[in-house]
């Protein structure tokens, strides 16, 4: 696709919530068109579509159709079924947005894998997950800001989130490697979700890379 920083994306963000709710309002301080991908019952902040003209809220299919890359921010246990409600998606990049911070099991959802299942996309990345949604509206300034991570098989989705990492502010998104590596992506999430909640070190906490 070519992107490039100063260039406008087309970006659905599937899903309800604080986490949506701060990708979108992030991205579209960014400059981009955000359509956020809601079940009919589902509400979005009355604020939020007031304050950015480039804030739309639509269906689920609708925002897949509009976009040209799609984040995931649905929690694991809807995963599937927002996946098969994205329409043909074949050719998108998808960002698998949803943490899991439960105990794995033999039933346990990889998202990646399932989201390529239902719909056929080869373009599908594990990111945004190892942090807190004021970090993803805030992630800092210049050396102090904090760092992001993503993983999976598709090189262009990977580049492609470095992009929108960038222009939400995080200093650096680090390649964590393919799709095997997911699992310790997903650890990552839980050593977080451990810190910030079950310690109660507050959500305000994430991760930087510091090199010696």
């Amino acid at each position: 696709m070519g992107y490039k920083h100063f260039v406008s994306m087309n970006i659905a963000i599937i899903g309800a919530g604080s986490v949506s709710e701060k990708l979108a309002e992030r991205l579209a301080i960014a400059g981009h068109e955000i359509f956020i991908g809601l079940k009919d019952e589902q509400p979005v902040s009355e604020s939020l579509l007031t304050h950015f003209e480039n804030v739309q809220a639509c269906t689920i299919g609708n925002a897949a159709c509009e976009a040209d890359i799609i984040i995931m921010a649905v929690p694991v246990a809807e995963i599937r079924e927002a996946a098969y409600l994205l329409g043909d998606v074949r050719k998108k990049i998808i960002i698998g947005a949803s943490g899991n911070v439960r105990p794995r099991t033999d039933d346990f959802v990889h998202t990646v894998n399932a989201i390529k299942a239902i719909t056929g996309a080869q373009h599908v990345v594990k990111s945004f997950t190892c942090a807190g949604y004021d970090d993803l509206l805030d992630p800092g300034f210049k050396e102090k800001a904090r760092d992001m991570f993503v993983a999976g098989d598709s090189k262009k989705a990977k580049e492609i989130v470095k992009l929108l990492a960038t222009d939400m502010g995080f200093a650096n998104c680090y390649d964590f490697g393919d799709n095997d590596t997911i699992p310790l992506l997903e650890d990552m999430a839980k050593f977080w979700y451990n810190l910030a909640i079950t310690q109660k070190l507050g959500q305000k906490i994430s991760f930087k890379l510091i090199r010696g």
